[in-house]
């Protein structure tokens, strides 16, 4: 929109000036030609081949010159109304090419123009001497250093505008990528649910089988076992005692079974001591003698193992460097369970000036770096509050891992 203003301003603004300075009579022929050159102006929104376009663009041309010709310098803006809009659509060799032939039309319509007594028709039979300081001389400087300026102006606008195209390309393309990216790990997500719900049908099987085999099998002999002892006990007592007997040993290794049995149905509502926060406090308290505070805010859920595994690797680099940099006397790992984000918190008491500058080393920097770029994967963000008392922030979104739960 912007260029179309310009573009028609160009052409109209300084036309309808002129018109008020021509006499009555020449005005209807006058307003005909800036007619003809509107024309040719509003023609280019109807053609979309680069030929068409081309074709468009040298009849403006021409008759931009053929106007210069007969009215005057002051004819110029149709031209650089012309320049303005090829430098923006047309690409490569062909805007240098119709460059070239716009100059080198404006300075021989200038030429006709003051070599011309009518304004119509060239003398050539009469051709003065090179005056640098003519009329004519000052008006083609003048002229060709504002074709200058204004090509250069618009070289200038033409390579930003294709570069921010190219960069809005880039981030639609990288968009588009990171809405795949995250399609993608809801869909690996779901799939790691489908192959664990998978494992526990399985499992379940496996279990009803044991089931009906085993205890099953041995609660049907008990049960003629029992029938058996029933009979013999009345007319043979210590064989009825024996078989009595083998009916509690069959019954308790049943029940064994049953409780092994449960004890496999039951769900792990605990992490994984691995992986345990609580636990890695407990050894760093007790290896190194420093004070740790474990802390828990809002109601803890269950999370996936990647969640957990990221969490404990990032407590585990923030207290390596805390310990290692800082000479921190005490820890505090935070845990806060929010609907949509888990958030890590572990603060200490260490010197933070050692810290920051510990951070521009090599192996601190690369730890911060492996624990930001865990922590993206996981889509979360790493945040290092650099006042007392230094706190490295792990957020990571289980929106999607609660759906699936």
């Amino acid at each position: 929109m912007p260029m179309r203003f310009l573009q028609y301003g160009l052409l109209l603004v300084p036309a309808v000036l002129y018109s008020l300075m021509l006499p009555v009579e020449s005005e209807a022929l006058y307003t005909f030609y800036i007619l003809i050159a509107v024309g040719l102006a509003v023609a280019h929104r109807f053609t979309r081949s680069g030929a068409s376009q081309a074709l468009l663009f040298l009849a403006e041309i021409l008759w931009g010159c053929y106007l210069i010709a007969l009215y005057g310098p002051f004819m110029l803006s149709t031209g650089l109304s012309t320049l303005y809009v090829y430098m923006y659509r047309l690409n490569g060799s062909m805007r240098w090419m119709m460059l070239t032939i716009q100059v080198t039309a404006i300075n021989l319509a200038l030429y006709g123009h003051y070599s011309s007594s009518t304004g119509l028709m060239w003398k050539a039979a009469e051709l003065q001497a090179w005056d640098w300081f003519s009329e004519s001389t000052q008006v083609s400087l003048a002229v060709n250093l504002l074709l200058i300026m204004t090509t250069a102006l618009c070289w200038q606008g033409a390579s930003t505008s294709a570069s921010r195209g190219q960069l809005e390309h880039v981030y639609d393309e990288l968009r588009n990528k990171h809405y795949e990216l995250q399609e993608a790990r809801a869909q690996l997500l779901l799939f790691s649910k489908q192959l664990e719900d998978a494992a526990q049908l399985e499992e379940r099987t496996r279990i009803s089988r044991q089931l009906h085999d085993d205890i099953g099998h041995r609660l049907i002999r008990t049960k003629m076992m029992s029938e058996a002892a029933l009979l013999t006990l009345p007319l043979h007592p210590a064989q009825g005692l024996v078989m009595v007997e083998q009916i509690r040993d069959q019954l308790t290794a049943s029940m064994d079974d049953m409780r092994n049995t449960l004890l496999k149905l039951k769900p792990d509502s605990q992490p994984s001591d691995a992986y345990a926060l609580d636990r890695l406090l407990e050894e760093v308290g007790r290896d190194t003698g420093i004070k740790t505070n474990y802390e828990i805010r809002g109601q803890a859920y269950p999370i996936y193992p990647s969640t957990q595994i990221v969490l404990y690797k990032n407590a585990r680099e923030a207290i390596t460097n805390a310990l290692r940099h800082g000479k921190a006397n005490e820890i505090t790992l935070r845990l806060v369970f929010e609907p949509h984000e888990v958030t890590m918190m572990i603060s200490n008491d260490g010197s933070t000036l050692s810290l920051l500058h510990a951070e521009g080393s090599t192996s601190t920097g690369l730890g911060h770096e492996g624990m930001r770029q865990r922590t993206q994967f996981m889509g979360g963000t790493l945040e290092i509050q650099a006042g007392y008392p230094y706190t490295v922030i792990t957020r990571i979104p289980v929106s999607n891992q609660m759906k699936l739960l």
